[in-house]
């Protein structure tokens, strides 16, 4: 299964999850939260436990990967077996709250290693707007899987 099919794997579930949430925006908290923790906790998360249940239902499981935490590191690191056997890594990186990026690339056998050869990186939208970040993954994905 090549990157490009297990992307447009992945598209499959997130565009469930967008429709699934796509609500109005509550104009009251458009302000960034200043500690990139509140801001994990309140829209990351939320995207990825939302994505989860419909990755889920298309036979994938996505896991985050908490031993990757470390104090200098707010970003959450997840790992996406997909139904047909692949591993993909799932990363995000970033200067919060100027940029985030979601880097998606083939499993290595030591987990603490990456493929640069087989990657991709999506720019996000840093927004308290969960549709917002869905939306720029999709976006993203998309452009790839075009290309691909």
């Amino acid at each position: 299964m090549t990157l490009t099919s297990q992307l447009d794997e992945m598209l499959v579930a997130l565009r469930q999850t967008h429709a699934r949430l796509l609500a109005p925006m509550d104009h009251q908290q458009l302000l960034l939260p200043t500690d990139p923790e509140v801001f994990m906790e309140d829209v990351m998360y939320y995207v990825m436990d939302e994505w989860k249940v419909d990755l889920l239902k298309e036979g994938h499981v996505l896991e985050e990967i908490t031993s990757w935490k470390d104090p200098v590191s707010h970003y959450p690191r997840y790992e996406l077996r997909l139904h047909g056997g692949a591993t993909l890594d799932v990363l995000f990186t970033g200067n919060y709250p100027e940029t985030m990026y979601m880097h998606v690339s083939k499993s290595m056998a030591n987990k603490n290693q990456f493929s640069d050869a087989q990657a991709v990186e999506v720019p996000l939208r840093v927004s308290n707007d969960a549709g917002a970040m869905l939306y720029s993954i999709i976006g993203g994905l998309k452009e790839f899987t075009k290309k691909g």
